[in-house]
């Protein structure tokens, strides 16, 4: 026995060794010296506490290529999964399960788009952010060809190809996809319309109400871009997608005149579907002429979000409507036309090959028409509305993306004018470019091209194709977008809502949020005029939503409350209920629940479970609520499937009871027991985290959070039946920085800066991301080296 412990020690010993050495092969290394093709000199990196790389060169090419580098050593496999869903390749990589994605992806046309972007950007010529991405691309490469490729590879048995200017393309195309809300919200508002009528849709919150808040637009006369009015002739399957999807945000900018300091105040936080690693990837560049702290996308040289020593930019999602579906009408005597009026027009095709793990490529034919590709075939919800081709008219795919150009002169812009420039160069997706800067401006640009649609036509319902009057018209101006330039007000900020009236007087249809994130933020900084980094944590921590207590007593009122003296308690609870969602209280609990069984009740009956469950995911749920419940003509209320006519309180107090029912056997008798942090989950996904054991190895864990439907602290997650909330998205990061002490800005993000799971600096801000605190963003040179413990150079 003595004998056989020994051999079982030696074997346990030697698997602990091999473990050991695995992990030490697989970690990245921040110090030390390599060589790296194609730099013209030294390039110095220095990892702060958190793994931000302080990137330190004697040029513009050097900075980049190393960035380049640096960026795939930390985030090789997400930059892999991005460039897969954006060039329509995942089945390629991942296997037949990921088919139909892709064919969904190539028959909207990113991949065809991505490439046309790509030519388009070639044509240019030699300019400077080609100069720049073609040193990011060449330092990517490097890497692929020489370092250390993360585990995922070895997991899969594949190997990376080499990274191109196309798969940048590509990568910004899936970032649009994501902002795009029309493919999920459109079909369904279709569905509604027709089979249930306008009385129904009268009690949802298709397009803006009037007690929705609507961010105020500021006009000034000093800032012009030429940019003139011209004419132009799923639920389901994206679970399945490997990288989070781009959902909302919050960003405010206050004025000197607001501050503690005098100078402005910028706060961001971008809105994004949990993952691991996170979405940004933070990097500091210095070369003579430039200092930049940026926030990157994998595979994307230039921050979408970041701050020199003198401007910072921003952004949050503009929501606006620049996604419309044509029905289609056959010609009789032709069935590869449509007609349009008495004139027909082609439908076209073209074949499309998508190579696929393990098995035969599959060919198979994208079909369009002059409004786009028809989208039958990819979406099902559009193929039991109607057997008429259907297209998917999309801004994003009408034109080559600018996008580039547009994210290298926002980076490097020393005025606020040249981000304006940059800002009307994005067509889409709709972006809302948030600014301040040293001088004391502060700005917001709706960053799209916004359709002119005729007055007929309903941006969410299907237009009919074959009528002549419901086609585009053109486009307005960047100069009629939605802005505002150093209001009297004293700060500007976007929320996901709806904007006011454009300059001529157009309310722009969009997929907005209500704006009670937008309201909080406006009453609390119109509040005080000392605001400073560290009282401005407070707003952005908030987890208080004010409509939401607002609801809860109207269920209250609608019951009879004898019917429950049991609960009478939790009822007052409720009732007194602020809207705060801290972790130890219970009305959260009981709200999220009842609010749910209510709609269900309400909805399922007219939408099926499946259409119910698409309703729950779309915007509309959270800006229809208030209006759905005291709605006095809602429709919505009565059962269809009996014959009595069931009333709002017979549907709110049946709801009731069920929840009531359930959150006992959920969480026992006592309902003081009943607290939030129960009932919620929170997990950053890995795409190999599907899959288990890996997602003991690959997902990120942390402790319960004040998970909430819409406050500015948005921890979101979908209503549900089980009554365990599982927290999907939240801020990707959360940027505070004072003008008065550029070099003293703080964020944080939800894991870490690494995507190597080996890397020390995989999840090492999660703590600090759920407890409410910040870190700094380093920029003083002196500050970096003295405290940097790694120092990685980089030699020619």
């Amino acid at each position: 026995m003595k004998k056989l412990s020994s051999v079982f020690g030696a074997l346990l010993f030697l698997v602990v060794l091999g473990i050991l050495g695995f992990i030490s092969w697989q970690s990245p290394s921040y110090k030390g010296e390599i060589n790296l093709s194609g730099l013209e000199n030294e390039v110095e990196i220095y990892f702060d506490t958190y793994g931000v790389p302080h990137i330190y060169a004697q040029n513009e090419a050097d900075a980049y290529r190393a960035l380049g580098y640096v960026h795939a050593k930390e985030r090789l496999f997400q930059l892999e999964m991005m460039r897969r869903v954006g060039s329509g390749t995942l089945a390629e990589f991942l296997g037949p399960d990921l088919l139909e994605i892709d064919q969904f992806f190539h028959t909207l046309g990113i991949p065809k788009h991505a490439k046309e972007s790509t030519e388009a950007f070639l044509a240019q010529g030699d300019t400077q952010w080609k100069s720049a991405a073609d040193a990011y691309v060449a330092g990517v490469n490097e890497f692929i060809e020489k370092g250390q490729l993360p585990v995922e590879y070895l997991l899969l048995g594949e190997k990376p190809r080499v990274y191109t200017l196309e798969d940048m393309h590509s990568i910004l195309g899936y970032m649009s996809f994501t902002f795009a809300m029309g493919l999920k919200t459109d079909p369904l508002v279709t569905k509604m319309a027709r089979e249930l009528g306008p009385d129904y849709l009268a009690s949802l919150s298709v397009q803006t109400l009037p007690e929705h808040h609507v961010i105020p637009n500021h006009y000034p006369d000093s800032l012009k871009t030429e940019n003139l009015l011209v004419t132009s002739e799923l639920t389901a399957l994206l679970e399945k997608l490997p990288v989070p999807l781009l959902e909302g945000s919050n960003a405010w900018v206050i004025s000197g005149s607001r501050t503690k300091s005098g100078q402005v105040l910028f706060n961001n936080d971008t809105h994004i579907g949990f993952s691991s690693p996170s979405v940004w990837f933070e990097a500091h560049l210095e070369y003579p002429g430039f200092s930049f702290y940026g926030n990157h996308l994998a595979g994307i040289p230039f921050g979408l979000v970041g701050h020199s020593r003198h401007h910072s930019v921003g952004l949050t999602m503009f929501e606006n409507d620049d996604q419309d579906f044509f029905e289609e009408k056959l010609n009789p005597s032709n069935p590869n036309e449509i007609l349009i009026g008495e004139q027909a027009f082609p439908i076209t095709s073209r074949k499309e090959i998508i190579q696929v793990k393990d098995q035969e490529p599959v060919e198979f034919e994208v079909r369009e028409t002059v409004h786009g590709p028809i989208m039958n075939p990819v979406v099902k919800e559009i193929a039991a509305l109607t057997q008429n081709p259907v297209s998917s008219w999309w801004i994003y795919i009408l034109e080559p993306s600018k996008a580039m150009e547009a994210l290298y002169q926002i980076n490097h812009a020393e005025t606020m004018q040249q981000v304006a420039d940059a800002a009307a160069l994005i067509h889409a997706p709709g972006l809302n470019i948030m600014y301040g800067d040293k001088a004391g401006n502060i700005a917001w640009w709706a960053a799209a091209k916004l359709p002119i649609r005729a007055e007929k036509v309903h941006s969410k319902i299907f237009a009919d194709g074959s009528d002549p009057d419901s086609q585009p018209k053109g486009w307005y101006p960047f100069t009629e977008n939605p802005q505002s330039i150093n209001p009297a007000s004293g700060f500007v900020a976007s929320a996901n809502n709806q904007p006011d009236t454009t300059r001529s007087g157009i309310f722009f249809p969009g997929y907005y949020y209500p704006g009670e994130r937008w309201n909080r933020i406006a009453k609390t900084i119109t509040s005080r005029e000392d605001w400073d980094l560290e009282s401005i944590q407070d707003l952005q921590l908030e987890s208080l939503n004010e409509l939401a207590p607002q609801n809860a007593k109207f269920l209250i009122s609608q019951i009879d409350q004898r019917q429950f003296d049991g609960n009478s308690e939790l009822l007052d609870d409720l009732a007194n209920w602020d809207g705060k969602h801290q972790v130890n209280l219970s009305p959260p609990t009981l709200y999220y629940k009842w609010l749910y069984h209510t709609l269900r009740l309400a909805m399922e009956d007219e939408l099926g479970n499946e259409g119910f469950e698409a309703y729950l995911q779309t915007f509309m749920m959270i800006r229809s609520t208030r209006h759905f419940l005291t709605h006095e003509e809602n429709r919505w209320w009565d059962n269809r499937s009996t014959d009595p006519l069931e009333s709002r309180s017979e549907i709110i107090s049946e709801a009731l009871k069920i929840s009531l029912e359930e959150l006992t056997k959920q969480f026992g008798n006592n309902s003081k027991d009943w607290e939030w942090e129960k009932a919620v989950t929170i997990e950053h996904p890995h795409p190999l985290g599907a899959q288990k054991p890996l997602d003991k190895l690959f997902n990120v864990r942390t402790e319960a959070v004040e998970a909430n439907e819409e406050a500015v602290n948005k921890l979101a997650f979908k209503l549900n039946g089980e009554g365990i909330y599982k927290v999907t998205s939240g801020p990707a990061m959360r940027i505070i920085l004072d003008f008065a002490d550029v070099e003293g800005s703080v964020s944080v993000l939800p894991t870490g800066n690494s995507g190597n799971r080996f890397s020390k600096h995989y999840a090492d801000q999660k703590e600090l991301y759920v407890n409410g605190k910040y870190r700094p963003q380093l920029m003083n040179e002196e500050t970096i080296k003295e405290k940097s413990k790694n120092k990685l150079v980089l030699l020619p």
